[in-house]
């Protein structure tokens, strides 16, 4: 069923790869707009996807994380076909904002089912590998879509592959723990949470890493480009150290302390992003490249096990909702921050705030102290 699960995953979020570099070319040609607009096309669809986040655990925890799955999948399906008849710039923002709400819906379906297995450190490192294969090939399709049959080629390809997921998805069970299978929930939680505050720490903790993973995403083609190379390589590098180090460090990352993990991760981000600024040269940008991608990849999955341990079944589609909410909302407020501050002083100065920033949210897990039962299997007793 795992295997199930994560072709589902690769399959949601390859659709959700194939539109990144699609969309940016899609709304500076065919719809005539300036740059500016491309970032308020990300920030419409990061909106909604925060927005969506508690409904998104709401519909796991109530009605089964593979309604969630498949009802997100749908989203992105149609979203993805719609924009062969999309010719005008509000109707775009729309149909970009359902997306995030359909990604909201499929990743949080996804992830409480990968956290339902008997073994979840593993089942949600698996995920997080699948989720990243399919974000990180998405782009390389796309391109190769696009120079043989244009926007018509990636936008079909991408519905496809979502609509394939959701069919998929029919196949997986409402949930993979037995408490919510064979248990109706009692009165005191009839009424699922629209968020968790286990959740917070650790989603406040995968807030700070995100700004080191902005100061990339956002801004690394700039200093790139300032330093005369471009960034395909980078991004490649970037994504394979960071899938080599889920995929190798599996057994690491299912059973260790994941405050351990947490911290690494955090100083590794953080020290990534201060050498971009501190060393602008291209040996420095390959060596910080690296640093963040060993931190992203160890990060994730730590703040995900931190966020379900010990919850019953009908209380994780809300937890995991929690905590990649601070995703979006790591992003917007970064990609804000970091810009003005750019703007002022400079590439660098927006690269050492990310850093500083992700080194400074290692604080919220100190002192590191391997708990009794952190990194265990989740206790699946009612509560």
């Amino acid at each position: 069923m795992i295997g199930r699960l994560l072709v589902c995953a690769a399959g949601a979020f390859l659709s959700i790869g194939l539109l990144i570099p699609a969309v940016p070319r899609y709304v500076t040609g065919p719809l005539g707009q300036q740059a500016g607009m491309v970032g308020v096309s990300l920030a419409v669809t990061a909106v909604a996807g925060v927005l969506a986040r508690p409904l998104a655990g709401r519909v796991a925890d109530r009605a089964g994380r593979r309604t969630a799955l498949c009802a997100g999948a749908l989203l992105l399906s149609g979203t993805s076909l719609a924009l062969l008849a999309v010719g005008q710039l509000p109707l775009f923002l729309v149909l970009r904002g359902v997306a995030g709400v359909g990604e909201a819906l499929a990743y949080v379906g996804l992830a409480t089912l990968a956290s339902d297995h008997r073994r979840p450190g593993a089942a949600i490192n698996h995920f997080s590998v699948a989720v990243n294969a399919g974000l990180l090939t998405g782009p390389v399709i796309a391109e190769t879509l696009y120079a043989a049959s244009g926007f018509a080629a990636v936008w079909v390809t991408a519905a496809a592959v979502a609509l394939g997921s959701a069919a998929l998805g029919l196949a997986l069970p409402k949930t993979m723990s037995p408490d919510t299978e064979s248990a109706s929930p009692d009165p005191g939680t009839r009424r699922a949470r629209l968020y968790h505050t286990s959740a917070l720490r650790p989603g406040f903790g995968y807030l700070a890493s995100v700004w080191g993973y902005t100061a990339i995403s956002a801004f690394l083609p700039l200093h790139l480009a300032a330093l005369g190379g471009s960034g395909g390589l980078h991004f490649l590098v970037y994504g394979g150290v960071l899938v080599a180090i889920r995929l190798a460090g599996h057994r690491l990352l299912a059973t260790a302390a994941p405050t351990r993990l947490a911290v690494t991760s955090l100083l590794l981000t953080g020290t990534g992003s201060i050498l971009l600024a501190a060393w602008p040269s291209p040996a420095g940008t390959w060596c910080a490249i690296a640093l963040i991608g060993a931190g992203q990849g160890l990060g994730l999955p730590a703040f995900l096990r931190m966020a379900v341990h010990g919850l019953p079944a009908r209380e994780r589609g809300s937890a995991v909702a929690t905590t990649t909410a601070f995703f979006d909302i790591g992003f917007l407020t970064a990609a804000l921050a970091l810009g003005a501050l750019a703007d002022r002083f400079g590439l660098a100065g927006g690269f050492a705030l990310a850093g500083v920033v992700s080194a400074a949210g290692a604080l919220l897990f100190l002192p590191v102290r391997h708990h009794e039962h952190e990194g265990a299997p989740l206790d699946r007793s009612p509560r």
